[in-house]
């Protein structure tokens, strides 16, 4: 597939990838150029190899002024656009439909390692596409955790509901999980981080900000 059908295909999710070839062939020259810059600066990544010293501080240690978070954000945005049509076909070939239409014989080793196996992709590809939908969002919110009489945390005020996803800041650094209740742990509650580590720790007081 040439990359402008591609990106087409990509920001057209709604048509087939025959119907955007129909589409893109009566498309003006202009626009396929257009098409052409803007796959080079986003789905792209710009030129290969092509690197702004004056961005990366040439390793002298001086601050950059925000410009490298920008790269990273750029890169973030690039990221999400090509998993977003990745999102599109696991919602039409997941799981249910598959066990739907298509069920396994559990006897069959091979068909049951095939199954786990898609599940096992599935579920890393979703959970994927929830933290760039989480990051590509402004940050709405942040203080500090504290504990409510009814068990709960709340963040200015407001109960945070069991399953949010949200940053903390824990041992000098920002690191992002679900938050998770278990009255079997220490203390209650703790935050599911996106290698599946457990963060039991008091979050009373906690730093925390949450993005929307």
């Amino acid at each position: 597939m040439e990359f402008e059908l591609w990106l087409f295909a990509v920001k057209q999710l709604a048509q087939s990838y025959e119907m955007s070839q129909v589409i893109y062939s009566q498309l003006t020259d202009a626009e396929k150029a257009d098409l052409h810059k803007e796959y080079d600066a986003t789905i792209g990544g710009g030129p290969a190899g092509a690197v702004d010293k004056s961005s990366a501080g040439e390793g002298n240690g001086k601050k950059n002024d925000g410009k490298t978070l920008k790269e990273y954000r750029d890169l973030m945005n690039s990221f999400h656009n090509a998993m977003s049509i990745l999102e599109r076909f696991v919602e039409k070939n997941n799981a249910k439909h598959l066990d739907r239409d298509y069920p396994i014989d559990p006897s069959d080793p091979d068909e049951e390692f095939m199954h786990r196996i898609f599940l096992n992709m599935e579920t890393s590809t979703l959970q994927i596409i929830r933290y760039l939908n989480y990051t590509a969002k402004d940050i709405t919110q942040e203080g500090t955790l504290h504990k409510a009489e009814n068990g709960f945390y709340s963040l200015n005020g407001k109960q945070i509901p069991e399953g949010q996803l949200l940053e903390f800041f824990y041992m000098n650094r920002w690191e992002i999980g679900i938050l998770c209740r278990n009255p079997g742990m220490v203390h209650g509650h703790f935050f599911l981080g996106f290698q599946n580590e457990i963060f039991d720790i008091d979050l009373e007081g906690l730093k925390v900000r949450l993005r929307g």
